[in-house]
């Protein structure tokens, strides 16, 4: 008999902080919106605890904001916060792609090839929803090649923010397309086992998006 094996359930409050995280990068909820434990305990028919819970971990990850006087707002990006949080991408994923150009096996590159592949797909059908993933694949996929387990941690705390600025980064005409090309230049050279032009070619990538995010902000 095969061995049988119980998928424990979500946490209730889990489940809610993860639709109020799409709903934040899909633009259902705004930066600057306002929300209401009590309003949304009605909506997903529950207590407030879970509720309150949730506000608590998205807070803790950034997507929402408590002022003062305890109210709670959805994330309105900062100069200086996507200034820092980029400041930090730039410091870990340099060193990630250099070591991912020397370590990389077969199947890793080909997964990697793929994952272009999905992206090139993704924008000629316009599915900005697919584009972003694919975007956060790649980078997580150079991530898990690195194999240094703290530096992983490291930039999944800042995930979800750094999810945040990428769909605010593809809202620009042919910004889509740009990005894939960058993506084939760090892939190509990871692939020639060239961590110094893999480690440059991410660093001018990465200052793409950040000057794109300030011209966004700014306007």
């Amino acid at each position: 008999m095969d061995e049988l094996k119980l998928v424990k359930p979500q946490p209730f409050y889990m489940q809610i902080q993860q639709t109020i995280k799409e709903m934040i990068w899909k633009g259902i909820l705004m930066p600057g919106d306002r929300l209401y434990e009590a309003q949304l305990a009605k909506q997903f028919e529950t207590s407030r605890s879970p509720v309150r819970e949730a506000f608590r971990a998205l807070i803790n990850e950034g997507l929402l904001v408590i002022d003062e006087k305890s109210q709670i707002t959805v994330y309105k990006p900062s100069l200086g916060d996507v200034r820092d949080i980029y400041e930090c991408r730039l410091a870990l994923e340099s060193r990630a792609v250099s070591i991912a150009a020397q370590c990389a096996t077969d199947l890793q590159l080909e997964r990697l090839s793929n994952t272009l592949k999905e992206t090139c797909k993704a924008i000629e059908r316009k599915e900005k929803e697919k584009i972003v993933q694919y975007n956060v694949c790649f980078h997580e996929q150079i991530i898990n090649i690195c194999g240094n387990l703290r530096l992983k941690k490291l930039i999944d705390d800042l995930h979800s923010l750094t999810y945040f600025y990428r769909v605010l980064n593809v809202k620009e005409s042919g910004r889509a397309a740009l990005i894939l090309k960058e993506h084939t230049e760090i892939f190509n050279a990871i692939k020639n086992r060239n961590p110094e032009k893999a480690c440059k070619k991410l660093i001018k990538h990465t200052k793409n998006d950040l000057e794109n995010l300030i011209n966004l902000i700014e306007k």
